[in-house]
């Protein structure tokens, strides 16, 4: 350090504050040389030892350059010279890359580091990959390409089971309501043949004997309707327990029918007229007897309960290898918001017309148990067809 005796106080502050200077300089470029070196021999490292798949992209989706390891590419078989150059468009699937050029552009537009999802078939297993896309400068775009498969299949098993829950819930509700609509119907249903039986079984006791012959009809009319109402409860429970057996043996459809029309022939209302329509002598079908008379019943009931004028018909075709069983009313048909439930159990036509809503369900359960199904096509006070198939007998 140089002096002269003839410099001033302050030329030696100006002198010192030049020196600290110089040294702060110093070691700043020191620092700075110690940060690059730092840098220099531990980046690539660092960006090995990444999980992400970091490439360079020109704005028209090329690969310019894969800054992270070849062993992060999502690329079956990729290395850097065939993944470098090539467009991201050749890679992806096309859904997946529209997806992502969309992103890009608006990235490009604002700026502003946006995220886009792709999947992927690796080694013929899907993969699903988060891309983390921002802007470099006005040529290259960065893309941080994620793994997110484990992520995706977590939150695919939560909405699974959220739906799940859901659906537990609305069949709870559903199940709660039923139940509901379970003792309110069944308490006006079994009240009412009960109130008959017992009191009219008192007049008998204490009434004149020239009517008892009647109060008796009356009482065994209403302990019928008691017994099918427990029947059909019981048919029910056995139905959605699985426990209900069929029998199954050569059934001649031609005979049912003509036992049926011999039994609800006088049983229509004023001067209704039940028709039987025919069917081939020769159709024969394999299933359970019982059941079966138990699902034509059930329709012809309910067409006799509905119908005050005009005619009912029932029949039979031969479709191939099924039959199409009918029975068609001219009653007061069925409006269009309660035909599309009419199957489900306690859903009934007329709330006021005595049933238990339980009639239509079996008929269903009982035919889809043995192999067909059953529909219906009604106009209100038009009238009302239902059909059920079941598999023929090939003779």
């Amino acid at each position: 350090m140089e002096y002269n005796e003839n410099e001033t106080k302050a030329d030696l502050l100006k002198k010192i504050k030049r020196l600290e200077k110089e040294v702060d300089n110093l070691s700043s470029e020191v620092a700075l040389h110690e940060r690059n070196r730092f840098r220099d021999r531990y980046t690539t490292r660092i960006l090995d030892a990444l999980p992400d798949m970091l490439t360079i992209l020109d704005h028209d989706a090329n690969i310019v350059e894969l800054v992270s390891s070849p062993n992060t590419s999502h690329i079956e078989g990729a290395t850097i010279e065939n993944i470098v150059h090539r467009n991201v468009k050749d890679i992806l699937p096309p859904k997946s890359y529209e997806s992502i050029r969309i992103i890009m552009d608006k990235v490009i537009q604002t700026g502003i580091s946006s995220i886009a999802q792709h999947e992927l078939v690796i080694n013929s297993v899907v993969y699903h990959f988060e891309n983390h896309i921002s802007k470099l400068d006005d040529e290259y775009l960065l893309c941080i390409c994620r793994d997110i498969s484990h992520q995706w299949e977590i939150e695919r098993a939560k909405e699974e089971q959220q739906r799940a829950l859901t659906l537990a819930q609305i069949k709870a509700e559903e199940a709660d309501k039923l139940k509901s609509a379970f003792l309110a119907n069944m308490s006006h249903e079994v009240r009412t043949p009960l109130n008959a039986i017992v009191g009219f079984s008192k007049i008998i006791v204490n009434g004149d004997s020239t009517e008892r012959g009647q109060y008796a009809d009356i009482i065994e009319k209403n302990s019928h309707i008691l017994l099918n109402l427990f029947n059909d409860i019981l048919d029910l429970s056995a139905l959605e327990a699985s426990s209900l057996e069929l029998s199954s043996r050569k059934i001649r459809l031609l005979d049912i029918c003509c036992q049926l029309y011999q039994l609800y022939r006088d049983k229509t209302q004023g001067e209704v007229e039940l028709i039987f329509d025919g069917g081939d002598a020769d159709t024969y079908i394999l299933g359970d007897l019982e059941r079966l008379t138990q699902v034509i019943n059930n329709l012809l009931n309910n067409a006799i309960k509905f119908t005050i004028q005009g005619e009912i018909h029932y029949g039979f075709h031969q479709k191939g290898n099924i039959v199409e069983f009918y029975v068609k009313d001219s009653g007061i048909g069925i409006p269009s918001e309660k035909a599309a439930t009419i199957f489900q159990r306690f859903r009934k036509i007329n709330d006021f017309v005595q049933g238990t809503g339980l009639g239509l369900t079996l008929c269903r359960m009982l035919i889809e148990k043995m192999g067909g199904r059953i529909w219906l096509r009604s106009k209100e006070k038009e009238g009302t067809t239902f059909y059920f198939t079941l598999p023929c007998l090939q003779s």
